[in-house]
């Protein structure tokens, strides 16, 4: 088919009007969805049941090389404009960031088109208010690509799983941190383990908001929003970074049967991004390298847990396509599309209760430890074959440090131990050696 023509599905739909698209950004995300729309167009009008064609492509630079399957009169440096356009009737926004796609994104709904948008960061900052501007208006707002890449966590909250009460939400939502850790289980040392993930393309040349926990942070605010409805932001979430993580961190669990992941959860008012002891054999413990894990735990449903790539430009690219299709129809329908639900308030995400695996630097400073947590009234229990210490309630870094800093004892680490909910009161006699015991329930989903 000539490019210049619209896509049609059938011959019904040839009399009516195409839908007009107007694209924001052709860089790795946007390249890969002007790819798909214009080669596989036929078939995203055949499964959308509705004719389009794309009106233009909004870039920064017209001097800068583009792909050669796009013509380039498509291009256009003019992006209000193009928003602007009374027949585009979808905007599809690839261009990351706050300011310049959170304007274009503003300006789109208030003018009543529908926006499809792979940014977590704006969503994750601005989706509560974005979700009621598009409720206002009356179109939809999608955003499946935002989290998760390829795997469909948006659409399965918001479709198979919008009758459902969601008790939690989350697990491994950051390729760069998961592709780091599992480096630094191999032996690599942190340093060798970014740089890796820098060459091989998966980590930025600034990366530190994948290191922070920040752009899991982003993720875990907007599936907090669609699990429990509630306006939260990536401010009200707390996280710690992967930074402090060292092979001494990575050795323990190595020898306890757990690994170390950047565990990313929420539940109702409760979350928890930080670097966290899982044990091997649980689905948050078994993605490698850039995989993403993502599970909900749901009151009748149970646990659904979806694995998968959790970026790059094919997977993303097919998410935002997979939205088109969604909002096309929708559109063919003469319905809303997307997302525009309003939400309830929000407010800073209590820390997730965890217990902590206290390491210390030797085996003479673990009773020492263990005696200066009980005096500040956190019990514990020392850990057979390594120099640790794990608390038999969930308790936070900052009382442990400071309880250990009255004894003049400083920790190495004090990261949270998963146990999936709910759990069962442990023993009071409670070792945890070189093979792990958790009960059964406490292990697996």
């Amino acid at each position: 088919m000539s490019l210049s023509q619209p896509a049609h599905a059938n011959r019904t739909d040839l009399e009516r009007p195409p839908v007009k698209i107007a694209l924001l950004g052709c860089g790795t995300v946007g390249a890969g969805v002007a790819q798909l729309l214009l080669q596989q167009a036929d078939a995203i009008a055949a499964k959308a049941g509705r004719s389009f064609a794309l009106a233009g492509i909004a870039v920064r630079s017209a001097d800068k090389p583009r792909p050669t399957f796009v013509p380039p009169w498509l291009f256009t440096t003019a992006a209000s404009a193009l928003v602007d356009d009374p027949d585009v009737g979808l905007v599809i926004e690839c261009i990351g960031g706050l300011s310049t796609a959170g304007e274009l994104v503003e300006r789109a709904l208030s003018r009543g088109k529908h926006v499809v948008t792979a940014n977590k960061d704006l969503l994750a900052t601005y989706g509560p208010a974005l979700r009621s501007l598009a409720a206002a208006r009356g179109v939809g707002i999608a955003y499946e690509a935002a989290v998760g890449g390829a795997i469909p966590i948006v659409r399965t909250l918001t479709g198979a799983l919008a009758g459902e009460r969601i008790i939690e939400v989350g697990g491994v939502l950051n390729g760069t941190t998961n592709f780091i850790l599992d480096a630094m289980s191999k032996g690599a040392a942190y340093a060798d383990a970014l740089g890796q993930a820098q060459r091989d393309g998966y980590a930025e040349a600034d990366p530190s908001s994948d290191t922070s926990g920040l752009d899991a942070a982003h993720k875990l605010a907007i599936l907090s929003q669609l699990a429990f409805a509630r306006a939260v932001t990536t401010g009200d979430v707390p996280r710690v970074g992967i930074e402090s993580v060292t092979r001494d961190d990575v050795s323990l669990a190595r020898r306890l049967g757990l690994t170390l992941k950047l565990i990313a959860v929420a539940r109702d008012g409760e979350a928890t991004v930080a670097p966290t002891y899982v044990p091997r054999e649980h689905p948050f413990g078994t993605p490698a390298g850039v995989h993403n894990c993502i599970r909900v735990v749901g009151a009748t449903a149970g646990t659904l847990t979806f694995a998968g790539a959790g970026a790059g430009r094919e997977p993303t690219a097919s998410a935002v396509i997979a939205d088109v299709i969604a909002t096309l129809a929708a559109i063919g329908r003469g319905a809303g599309a997307g997302d525009g639900e309003q939400l309830r308030p929000g407010a800073t995400l209590k820390a997730l209760p965890l217990r902590r695996l206290v390491r210390v630097s030797s085996f003479r400073d673990a009773r020492p430890a263990l005696d200066a947590l009980a005096h500040a009234g956190i019990a514990g229990d020392l850990v057979d074959g390594a120099p640790a210490v794990l608390t038999r309630s969930p308790a936070d870094t900052q009382g442990i440090g400071a309880a250990l800093a009255a004894r003049d004892i400083v920790p190495e680490s004090a990261f949270g131990l998963w146990e999936d909910v709910p759990a069962r009161p442990l023993p009071q006699a409670f070792s945890l050696g070189s093979d792990i015991s958790l009960p059964a329930t406490e292990r697996n989903s």
